[in-house]
């Protein structure tokens, strides 16, 4: 349900960003939020992965992500591993083995990525969902999506994470990053959302209020904007 609700919400955007209607021109806002740090990869249901204990052979085994986001493991039981990052399932599966062998040494492979999905919309040649199989950056995302449109804010593109319960909203600046500065590049992550605006949407705020709307149910709840100076964060009231 949630996958067809999406879908409808990406179809309108795109119709409203292709006719410039009911857009904001007002000036420039002050509101300016960086992109996230690198994070590592997160695992999620349907992703294959290979798990090995040092000296124990009989503890190596290959598991799928089952689609409610759990594996089952010797020794261990039940480990619920989607949104873990691979240092935390290491650390722990090391822990859970304590109890039965000295200093466990546990080594985890990505052999296969299912469901790693981001969804780039807006002012791109081709508004699309892509699968990250290894590293996906914002910039690679855009080309693979056939690149920018000529009527795109290349300074405020919006960068919507963090679940469909209580997003967080970046600005990415896409300029810059052609200009050379890569830490505006940033990694995607499973269930990213990377929404280029038109070059007409100036008032960077006004615009999350209103793609918040547009995205709701599908991005429900309360959004979080990250300041650039890294001093909090505060919450963008109800569109």
């Amino acid at each position: 349900m949630r996958t067809i609700l999406l879908f409808s919400a990406v179809s309108f955007f795109t119709a409203c960003s292709a006719s410039h209607s009911n857009v904001s021109t007002a000036p420039v806002d002050s509101v300016q939020v960086s992109p996230p740090a690198a994070d590592h990869f997160a695992f999620g249901p349907g992703d294959v992965i290979d798990i090995k204990v040092w000296r124990q052979p009989d503890m190596d085994m290959q598991i799928v992500i089952a689609p409610d986001g759990a594996i089952t493991y010797p020794l261990v039981g039940r480990i619920e591993v989607a949104g873990m990052t691979y240092p935390e399932l290491v650390t722990r599966i090391e822990t859970e083995l304590q109890t039965y062998y000295t200093d466990p040494s546990v080594a985890v492979n990505i052999v296969e990525v299912s469901n790693q999905k981001v969804f780039v919309l807006g002012e791109v040649n081709n508004p699309s969902v892509l699968q990250i199989e290894n590293e996906l950056s914002v910039l690679e995302a855009l080309t693979r999506t056939g690149g920018i449109s000529n009527d795109a804010n290349t300074e405020n593109v919006l960068l919507i994470r963090g679940g469909l319960e209580e997003p967080t909203l970046y600005t990415v600046d896409v300029q810059g990053i052609l200009a050379g500065d890569m830490s505006q590049n940033a990694m995607l992550q499973r269930g990213d959302i990377l929404m280029v605006p038109t070059s007409t949407i100036v008032e960077v705020e006004r615009f999350f209020r209103r793609v918040s709307g547009i995205l709701s149910p599908v991005v429900s709840g309360s959004a979080t904007y990250r300041n650039i100076n890294g001093q909090g964060a505060q919450s963008a009231p109800t569109p």
